[in-house]
């Protein structure tokens, strides 16, 4: 049974693009794993091979087991019927047909945070195609030519279960195009701070390892009450600041390319880390003049190995400022308060909240007393330079007095009044999915905290928890990269939960068991401890759970490669 060579590599040819673009819809769930795990190699194949249910090459060896048999027990009894030899093309249907039905498997499933279609993106998906073209191509040569006619076509089943490793290719094949990209706007953005039309604009760089983005939107408005122009009978600001959390290189020449104008005088630029040397890049690249350090926690110590490297590249910041510039840093964060004394600079300001005005401060330069926190917002004192100001905030938690204490001490000192910094903190509004107030269609509450969590942000999310009526619901997968010490972590934040909530839900097998364990400590009732797979199935909980002017605390929603 053979076909004629003109046939066959027509066919071959046909098959190669068809597989190669089935490969590419399969390819999406990884490649937005990919893209979520910053394309680092080592996160992907953890997420890929780790010790996680149903993980998703379980799925593609299943299906590269059910194709591969299906054709070659068809193409064995074709082979056997030499008058028909183009029966061989049954196979080859079976396998587009189970793959596309796995193809609509993978599309219909929700992901939290879709695949965002990139120039990245696109130049792997080229690749991609073009791999699993040619591979498909090589194995029906070698089915047909070298192995026997019985595996006609039968190879190609196990293109789906190679895919993982082509795309890890993918990243090596355009590493050398991806580092000239970058290279290349990054050069764009340092040269364009070089120009003289931007030789006036003030720089302020923000890092910790929490609040990095809520103090970097509070400080943005805060100076537009004295940076802005009238054109036209329109205010227009003249700060610029590094959209959404865009925070590492290339967000930083994103931000200087497309944000920064002419009109601006001030850059606000949040600086974040995940590995040794990232505030230490930033830096050079941003050249702050100032800047705000918010907070050193363990966020990050899975990457970073201790409290000590966390500590070390976070200073860098404040390494970074000129001896003319102004350091603020969280007086409330101990870390902080060691890297205050550890500087040099001399216009360097702590800040802290205290529960006592009489209290002896003369270090801090900026306090917050006469506190009162409540499920509306928060009222205080702002005391700055011997003069002080009555502040009331939308914002919810304490832990944002100390965000608004570090940005009012910086716009203060850039020249923003306190009148003028008090009428900024009245119109502050929270950012997205950061302790972000919702009423549910239904008249529950949410407290939208799903952004990200650390040991702090997660008790003072249950702390604004506590300030509400009604039944109090903790929705959360636990705390993340925290590295050999994830069960103690989790475990500590159970049993802060179990002092607060009435009902937890608990997400994904990540931390499960440790908040298990840690609720049992307490002796939380095990009738109101819910476990589920994933959001979805947590949502179907609700209308169960909840009623009208309860409370649900969403915390910490994991990315799709903790599923």
């Amino acid at each position: 049974m053979t076909f004629n060579s003109t046939a066959m590599l027509v066919t071959a040819i046909l098959v190669s693009i068809i597989n190669a673009g089935l490969l590419c819809v399969v390819a999406y769930k990884p490649m937005q794993i990919f893209q979520q795990c910053g394309y680092k190699v080592y996160r992907y194949v953890d997420w890929m091979i780790g010790n996680r249910k149903h993980s998703f090459l379980v799925r593609l060896f299943i299906l590269t087991f059910i194709t591969f048999a299906g054709m070659a027990m068809l193409n064995i009894l074709t082979y056997r019927n030499t008058d028909i030899p183009y029966l061989a093309l049954l196979g080859l249907l079976f396998y587009l047909g189970i793959s596309v039905l796995f193809c609509i498997i993978v599309l219909e499933k929700k992901s939290k945070i879709p695949l965002k279609y990139t120039p990245r993106i696109k130049r792997q998906y080229i690749v991609i195609f073009i791999l699993s073209g040619f591979l498909t191509y090589l194995l029906l040569w070698l089915g047909n030519e070298i192995i026997g006619h019985w595996l006609y076509f039968s190879l190609i089943a196990l293109t789906p279960f190679l895919l993982p490793y082509i795309i890890i290719a993918t990243k090596y094949i355009l590493f050398p195009i991806e580092f000239a990209i970058r290279t290349h706007f990054i050069r764009i953005a340092r040269n364009k701070l070089h120009q003289p039309a931007y030789s006036h604009v003030v720089r302020v760089g923000i890092t910790g390892s929490y609040g990095k983005t809520s103090c970097k939107n509070i400080l943005a408005r805060m100076l537009e009450e004295k940076f802005f122009k009238e054109e036209n009978t329109q205010r227009i600001s003249q700060v610029a600041s590094s959209p959404a959390s865009f925070n590492t290189p290339l967000g930083f020449a994103k931000t200087v390319n497309e944000v920064l104008l002419p009109h601006h005088k001030i850059m606000v630029f949040e600086m974040g880390l995940r590995y040794k040397r990232d505030i230490k890049i930033l830096a050079g690249l941003f050249r702050p003049q100032h800047g705000i350090l918010t907070a050193i926690g363990s966020q990050h110590i899975e990457t970073m190995g201790s409290l000590e490297a966390i500590k070390a590249e976070k200073a860098e910041l404040i390494n970074a400022i000129p001896e003319n510039g102004i350091a603020v840093l969280n007086g409330n964060s101990p870390r902080c308060v060691e890297v205050f004394n550890e500087s040099n600079l001399v216009n360097k300001c702590l800040t802290k909240v205290i529960s006592s005005p009489d209290a002896n401060l003369p270090q801090f330069s900026t306090t917050a007393t006469n506190i009162s926190v409540s499920k509306d917002g928060c009222k205080f004192t702002l005391n700055l330079d011997n003069k002080s100001v009555e502040c009331t905030s939308k914002l919810l938690g304490a832990h944002n007095i100390e965000n608004i204490l570090m940005c009012a001490t910086m716009a203060y000192k850039l020249g923003v009044s306190l009148g003028q910094i008090a009428i900024a903190v009245a119109d502050l509004k929270p950012t997205s999915h950061r302790l972000e107030l919702v009423e549910g269609p239904t008249g529950i509450i949410i407290l939208d905290d799903s952004y990200n969590a650390s040991e702090q942000g997660t008790r003072a999310a249950l702390n604004v928890l506590s300030l509400f009526d009604g039944k109090k619901v903790v929705q959360t997968p636990g705390i993340v990269e925290q590295g050999k010490q994830s069960y103690q972590t989790n475990f500590a934040y159970a049993k802060e939960i179990a002092k607060i909530a009435d009902a937890v839900i608990v997400i994904n097998e990540t931390n499960k068991q440790a908040i298990l364990d840690g609720l049992e400590t307490e002796n939380f009732d095990k009738e109101q401890i819910y476990t589920v797979a994933n959001l979805d199935q947590a949502k179907e909980l609700y209308g169960q759970l909840l009623k009208p002017g309860d409370c649900l605390l969403i915390a910490n929603d994991l990315p799709d490669n903790f599923n």
